[in-house]
């Protein structure tokens, strides 16, 4: 089973992706006292299992893009690179990191790239993986990332098969959301170049545990460590060994579902799910130079995947730092392909007055 796709900036420069191009046609900033909350875009979203594609065109030739919350730039893989006859240059001195451990880096010229009404021209984009993206029903040239994600607050309605994109301005005391159920919030640091996660704190059986809201993630998982301080490893009664998982590096790593007692967000909490984890992060770890000692690139305990993202109707407010969640139905966490709803929360927050 591919896990995702999960990367991280590492040693070496990677190249500016100036995907400005691909805004949407924002309207220029005028100064107001009012909050400004305006649709920019409405993206159609393609779910094949619990990769969210939006479809786009390079040099002419159809393909999809995977939106991936999780990746600190947008990135095209190797294996669809080679499959629509770009050409590759090595990026020296320069990895980036994810599920698996790390990649090296080229850098690609695509001549003209579509992306809805959007178009780009001679669009210089980095190369990551092996042969990722080059198999399946379906050409995934490459991933969204943060990178032009940031540029706007983005509602996820992955039930419904859609993606929007707003412009906002003077809102930093207005619950940003577009519809009428009720809803929690996390916050979460502003995402720069270099910060791009959208990390927020949850709980699991009581225990802090910072989480990426990761898109990309076809499930999602807790690393290792963190369901041990929670109470729960391999030997634990009930839990299960699954399969090994893989992303942008070429290691997979095994994988366990265990029963935990809760999970929480804001003031959702989830009774009893069962929950994959992991030691999928052994090998995102690098030196820096002049050191010995290798550090941990990835920071997070917790993936919150594609499956968390079905379940919820989603604002990710990068204008405000914040996360609005709705549950909407289904499974939380998927621990089967499919799987039925066994882990719906138990006390999704009270409603607030939209903007």
């Amino acid at each position: 089973m591919g896990f995702g796709f999960k990367a991280w900036g590492g040693a070496g420069r990677l190249a500016g992706l100036g995907l400005m191009g691909l805004a949407l046609a924002a309207a220029p900033a005028q100064a107001a006292p009012k909050c400004q909350f305006a649709k920019v875009a409405s993206l159609p979203v393609k779910m094949e299992g619990n990769r969210p594609l939006i479809q786009g065109s390079i040099n002419g030739q159809p393909v999809y893009f995977l939106v991936d919350t999780g990746s600190f730039a947008s990135l095209l893989f190797r294996g669809s690179a080679e499959k629509l006859g770009l050409r590759l240059n090595t990026v020296e001195g320069a990895t980036v990191y994810g599920v698996g451990g790390g990649s090296d880096v080229w850098i690609t010229t695509v001549d003209n790239l579509t992306l809805d009404a959007a178009s780009v021209k001679n669009l210089k984009l980095n190369v990551v993986g092996s042969n990722q993206g080059g198999d399946g029903p379906v050409t995934t040239a490459g991933v969204l990332g943060e990178d032009l994600l940031r540029q706007f607050d983005v509602e996820m309605d992955l039930s419904h098969g859609k993606i929007n994109l707003y412009d906002t301005k003077n809102c930093d005391d207005v619950d940003l959301i577009p519809w009428d159920d009720p809803f929690t919030v996390a916050e979460f640091p502003t995402v720069t170049r270099e910060h791009a996660d959208i990390q927020v704190m949850v709980e699991v059986n009581g225990e802090h545990v910072r989480a990426d809201l990761d898109s990309g993630a076809y499930y999602s998982i807790l690393t290792k460590a963190d369901a041990a301080r929670a109470g729960v490893g391999p030997d634990s009664p009930g839990v299960v060994e699954v399969g090994r998982v893989g992303g942008i590096g070429a290691r997979r790593e095994q994988t366990w579902i265990g029963t935990f007692d809760s999970f929480s967000i804001g003031e959702e909490t989830i009774r009893h799910p069962k929950m994959r984890f992991g030691d999928m992060f052994k090998h995102s770890a690098l030196t820096p130079t002049g050191s010995h000692i290798q550090t941990q690139v990835m920071p997070a305990g917790m993936l919150l995947g594609a499956d968390f993202l079905r379940a919820h109707h989603v604002m990710i407010a990068h204008s405000q730092g914040k996360l609005y969640v709705s549950y909407v139905g289904g499974t939380v966490f998927q621990t089967d392909q499919p799987a039925p709803a066994t882990s719906a929360p138990t006390n999704p927050a009270p409603s607030s007055p939209s903007p």
